[in-house]
């Protein structure tokens, strides 16, 4: 498993944190490592953390394999208590993973963690959209509609937001696509792939058209 090449929402998520080369950065569910290589070919020294060990076992043996001179330490952890010391990252980032946590402790921890001035940079599902709620509360996993991820996750809140901003000096909220139709015709028509494109397309052609619709998106 070498390194990879970013996929698209991995691109947006770097793109949000810009450079890093020379950071310490703490990689909140690091998963099976792609963002973890690619955050250390980007020159920052990264601690990743996820409550699976065996999958921090798999990061940390691919940056060992492939990235032997960059500074990596992965350890199995929960995101609200990463033991990592007070202050001690410059930047906090995860893909897909607060929507899966305890989001007060979370909060509390990354706030610890971060030196003054520091950021944290996320991608997220959210659940501003009340069409999107309501399907996914009252018909997902119903009607030979198909559930992708786990029962307990979270997509995020008005009141999550709000809870995270409280707890830091700023919280800024950008939508880098419109993820909507292709998310219905992933839980409708799953093998249809052509349709699957449109829908995309169709994305895309809100997100560029219409920006007031933005914030109504999956993500």
């Amino acid at each position: 498993m070498p390194p990879t090449e970013p996929n698209r929402i991995e691109r947006m998520l770097l793109d949000a944190i810009g450079p890093i080369e020379g950071l310490r950065v703490l990689e909140l569910g690091c998963g099976h490592g792609d963002l973890t290589l690619q955050l250390l070919q980007r020159g920052a020294s990264v601690v990743a953390i996820d409550v699976s060990s065996g999958m921090a076992d798999v990061t940390r043996a691919r940056a060992e394999r492939f990235l032997p001179e960059a500074e990596a330490e992965v350890r199995a952890a929960p995101v609200e208590d990463t033991r990592v010391a007070d202050a001690g990252v410059d930047l906090v980032t995860g893909k897909w993973i607060l929507h899966h946590v305890d989001l007060p402790a979370a909060a509390r921890e990354v706030h610890r963690v971060l030196r003054p001035g520091g950021r944290g940079v996320f991608f997220e599902n959210h659940a501003l959209n009340p069409l999107l709620s309501l399907g996914r509360r009252h018909v997902v996993g119903r009607f030979g509609i198909h559930r992708f991820g786990t029962e307990d996750e979270h997509p995020l809140t008005r009141a999550d937001y709000e809870l995270w901003r409280s707890t830091f000096a700023s919280l800024e909220l950008a939508y880098p696509d419109f993820h909507f139709f292709e998310l219905l015709a992933r839980q409708l028509l799953t093998r249809r792939q052509r349709v699957r494109d449109a829908a995309r397309r169709a994305d895309e052609q809100v997100w560029r058209r219409l920006p007031r619709l933005r914030p109504y998106g999956y993500h």
